[in-house]
């Protein structure tokens, strides 16, 4: 009897203990399939809204027109942080496709997101333009730290 429940108990401590392994063994791929689904959908619902805006103009006007929205993100932290500082950089500058060029206001750009500070998990994080290109596509370089 002693020997049976020894045993049952050695099976399910084993299988606990495996359980516990196999979990923090696959959490890495987790988060790496997690981040690119959020990557994925982002991207999916920016070219819809550029292509809705981009047609509208095209219907419109034959002027010069900006296609797309070029951001980069200079950012030394967690990689998810660094995604939602796009997403609502995106959010905020999205309006812009679509629109004529000679309509396009760079100052302005640049006052909305200079020094902006953000909240992303529970923590502050600070928005510095390194760069802004306006042609057809606006680039946008962005520097972000973490506020103590």
């Amino acid at each position: 009897m002693k020997k049976l429940s020894f045993a049952t108990a050695l099976f399910a401590l084993g299988f606990l203990f495996g359980l516990v392994f196999m979990t923090l063994f696959q959490m890495h791929t987790f988060d790496r399939l997690y981040r690119v689904q959020n990557q994925l959908t982002n991207q999916l619902l920016d070219r819809e809204i550029k292509l809705e805006r981009l047609n509208e103009s095209i219907k419109n006007q034959s002027t010069f027109l900006v296609k797309d929205l070029k951001i980069n993100i200079k950012f030394d932290g967690n990689i998810l942080i660094r995604d939602e500082i796009e997403k609502y950089i995106q959010f905020y500058l999205s309006d812009l496709v679509g629109k004529e060029l000679d309509n396009i206001d760079g100052e302005m750009i640049y006052k909305i997101l200079e020094d902006r500070i953000i909240n992303v998990d529970d923590k502050k994080i600070q928005l510095t333009v390194k760069s802004l290109i306006i042609s057809q596509e606006i680039s946008i370089v962005v520097e972000a730290k973490i506020i103590e």
